[in-house]
This record gives structure tokens, C-alpha cells and sequence, in this order.
């Protein structure tokens, strides 16, 4: 059921290069499932443009977490300069749940998520809900950034404490000391860490450009679409 309320900022901090991390307070009769998304807007916003005061926003935090988590990378948009300012107890409006990716209800399914950037708040949320409820699933995260800097959420994404999950970083513009995967995501990159590709659910989260090379190459490997989420927020 879609709902719409007003929310306080509890935190806000720097998470990564020009990324940030904003986390609300999270009503005690709002429910969503892990990979759904709301609209944020604001009723009196101190800049505008051509563009809705409204966005959508992917909820990076699980189900069942007491509070609402976003990441948003830094642009000059007149929605993101309002959101950057807000100061903690400063409200927002949140209308939703919306979205219809949801993660299979065959705990043995295999999954992958194949993220770009920012697009790492919607596999935040599945993949946090896995560890929640302890899942014996088999996950792979395949994760490119621009550098190391701008890597959102390494930590805490590097050490889920699930059994059969792994993540792998790539980096597509790192010059300096990195011991991990470098360039895009590519099918030799796809077909070296996930195991049995044809019976594997895929989730690809990223901007237009990103969404339509991986799409171009899992239809290559014959990967059933139904098989297949994408997720653009470009």
C-alpha cells in the first residue's frame, strides 16, 4: 500500500567521494520489501530548477531495520542541493512504497547483483535483509566504481556476514595501488565469479549507459530474461 508522511533527518554524513548518506526516521506502521523505492520531496524547497521537486530514491536499508537509509551521490541539481542542506530534525516528505523487484522466495535460488555506482542502496537493501534472517543463499555482488574513494558503503558491504556470499570490486579509472578487478563489468568478468550463469537471478542497478551494456551482454550469454531485474536511476 502506498502511504505518504512526513519524516525528521537523523544523520547525514559523507560516505564516499561526493556520496552521501542520509538516514531518516522510519514510522513504526511503514513496511516495504527489500529493493523497493519511495519519492522524497519537499514541501517548501529553498532551490528549484526545471526539473520535480520530487525524486525517486532507492531505500538502501532492510525491511527490518527501524529507520530509512538513502545514498545519493553529489550533482548540481536543485533537488540534491535541498536534501544536502538539510540539517538533523529537518523534515522531508516521503510518499511509497513503489517498485516491483522483489527477491525470489526460493531461499536456494542463486542470485547476482550486478551494481553500478550509487546503485549499491537497492542491493544494500536485499542483500542486508539476507543477513537478517540469516539466509544460506548463494550471493554475488559484482560492484564497479569510478576509484577507490568513490566506493560507497565498502566496508560495511565487504563484511556481511553471510555463508555464501561474495563481493567483488572493479574499478574503472584507478591509476594507483589496487589489488582488485579493474575496468567495466564485462562477460569474462560475469562468467569468472558467477557460478552457473543460466540458473542464476540477476539484479542490474545502475545509471542508462550501464544498464544497456550489461543487458547487450546477458542476452549474449543466453541469459533467460525473465531471469533478469534492471533498475535505472539515470
Amino acid at each position: 500500500m502506498i502511504s505518504q508522511f512526513s519524516t525528521k533527518l537523523i544523520s547525514k554524513e559523507v560516505i564516499a567521494e561526493d556520496t552521501y548518506q542520509f538516514t531518516f526516521e522510519k514510522p513504526d506502521d511503514f513496511s516495504f520489501l527489500a529493493g523497493q523505492y519511495v519519492f522524497l520531496d519537499f514541501t517548501e524547497p529553498e532551490h528549484t530548477d526545471d526539473r520535480p521537486t520530487m525524486r525517486a530514491m532507492s531505500i538502501a536499508s532492510a525491511p527490518q531495520e527501524d529507520f530509512l537509509m538513502f545514498i545519493m551521490r553529489k550533482s548540481d541539481s536543485a533537488f540534491k542541493k535541498n536534501i544536502i542542506a538539510m540539517k538533523v530534525g529537518d523534515k522531508i516528505l516521503v510518499k511509497g512504497p513503489i517498485g516491483h523487484i522483489a527477491l525470489p522466495t526460493d531461499v536456494h535460488q542463486r542470485i547476482a547483483f550486478i551494481i553500478s555506482g550509487v546503485g549499491i542502496s537497492a542491493a544494500r537493501s536485499m542483500i542486508k535483509h539476507e543477513e537478517i534472517i540469516d539466509s544460506p543463499r548463494n550471493i554475488k555482488l559484482l560492484y564497479s566504481s569510478r576509484t577507490k574513494d568513490s566506493i560507497a558503503l565498502k566496508d560495511e558491504m565487504d563484511h556481511m556476514t553471510l555463508s555464501n556470499y561474495e563481493i567483488i570490486h572493479t574499478l574503472t579509472r584507478e591509476g594507483g595501488e589496487w589489488s582488485g578487478e579493474e575496468g567495466r563489468i564485462n562477460r569474462e568478468m560475469i562468467e569468472k565469479y558467477i557460478d552457473d550463469t543460466k540458473n542464476t537471478v540477476y539484479y542490474v542497478v545502475g545509471a542508462g549507459a550501464f544498464i544497456e551494456s550489461m543487458k547487450e551482454i546477458l542476452e549474449e550469454m543466453g541469459i533467460n530474461k525473465l531471469n533478469v531485474h534492471f533498475d535505472n536511476f539515470g
